[in-house]
């Protein structure tokens, strides 16, 4: 990991969030008249940009009141618009860090929860947000604006909770030896959360599997999947993997924290050994919720009996709400799920 950069006021840290990719054409609107850079006629309240028109420099939007509707949807800052190698554009949303946080805690979790739990994931993002955008390097935009980055919902996401929450821990960062932390969260471990040397190969001591209580309060406290073996052969033939008549499936391996590391599944024509993310990824996310589980044939269905949301890095999102409850702040918080950090605010990096 590297030291990261921060100007004297944090409030000077941007974010380019990407929006889209391999746009035809997008539409821009604004109530109060839209602005092109370097354009003439300023003003109008909509306008439709195509791939095909735009040249090699960069478009740049704002509005008079700050918030532009891209294809439906409200964003504050600036947007920009990059046409690809392929022709396409590439829609990115450039804004201060901290209006972009509000943009995400409550799309990451439910927007009255308690206080310091928002908090706790406030700085989260804002550590997560700030690491990525170290490692973007020459990359255009910092941070995707899905679940493969964090969730950044824009204007909609934005409520008076969660404002309050950003505010109140306003340029707050999680550093380890001084240098900003990659701050994996997740919704619920399920009763431990898990090392990140075991689902990324990330030996932090940081990143360590703690004990949560977060299976007293959270709705995925347990769970059980059904889906035939003729659908898991379906989704996991997308992913190159060719099985024949599933006859086993069970559990080769484990990790420390009890998830299930690697699945082996026997049929017709042998025995394919994968990781269970791979599974995961392959039936959806919210299909199966974690690889917290047990799982069985049973006729020609598949049973996942599980506990816990997510990953099962870092964070745990019910776990601080519980802790919340109990009347834990969010540093006491942060402090459980990411042992041996500290938190500093970025101008003091």
């Amino acid at each position: 990991m590297h030291v990261l950069f921060a100007p004297a006021v944090f409030g000077s840290e941007n974010m380019r969030v990407a929006l889209a990719d391999n746009q035809r054409s997008v539409v821009l609107k604004s109530a109060s008249g839209l602005i092109v850079q370097e354009q003439a006629g300023h003003g109008l309240k909509r306008m439709q940009f195509k791939a095909d028109a735009i040249g090699s420099r960069p478009v740049r939007i704002r509005s008079r009141d700050d918030v532009v509707e891209v294809n439906g949807k409200s964003y504050r800052g600036m947007v920009e618009l990059r046409k690809k190698r392929n022709g396409l554009l590439l829609v990115i949303n450039d804004l201060p860090l901290e209006v972009y946080l509000k943009g995400v805690v409550a799309a990451e979790i439910p927007f009255g929860w308690e206080s310091e739990a928002l908090k706790a994931q406030a700085v989260a993002a804002r550590t997560y947000a700030l690491y990525q955008k170290k490692a973007a390097g020459a990359r255009p935009y910092h941070i995707l604006a899905t679940v493969s980055s964090q969730v950044y919902a824009g204007r909609q996401g934005e409520h008076a909770s969660v404002d309050r929450a950003v505010q109140e821990t306003e340029g707050m960062v999680i550093v380890y030896d001084g240098e900003v932390i990659p701050a994996f969260y997740h919704s619920s471990c399920g009763g431990h959360t898990e090392n990140a040397s075991e689902m990324w190969g990330i030996d932090a001591p940081y990143l360590k599997g703690v004990d949560c209580e977060c299976q007293e309060i959270s709705k995925y406290g347990a769970w059980e999947k059904r889906m035939s073996a003729s659908l898991v052969t379906a989704s996991l033939a997308r992913l190159g993997y060719r099985l024949h008549d599933i006859t086993d499936i069970g559990i080769e391996s484990l990790t420390p924290a009890g998830r299930v590391k690697k699945l082996f599944i026997q049929h017709a024509k042998g025995v394919l050994s994968i990781p269970a993310e791979t599974l995961r990824a392959a039936a959806g996310y919210p299909v199966i919720p974690s690889v917290f589980f047990e799982i069985a044939l049973e006729g020609k269905e598949i049973v996942i009996s599980g506990r816990g949301m997510g990953h099962g890095v870092g964070l745990c999102q019910w776990g601080a709400k519980e802790m919340a409850q109990r009347g834990y702040n969010y540093r006491s918080i942060l402090s459980r799920y990411y042992p041996g950090t500290s938190l500093t605010l970025i101008e003091r990096l």
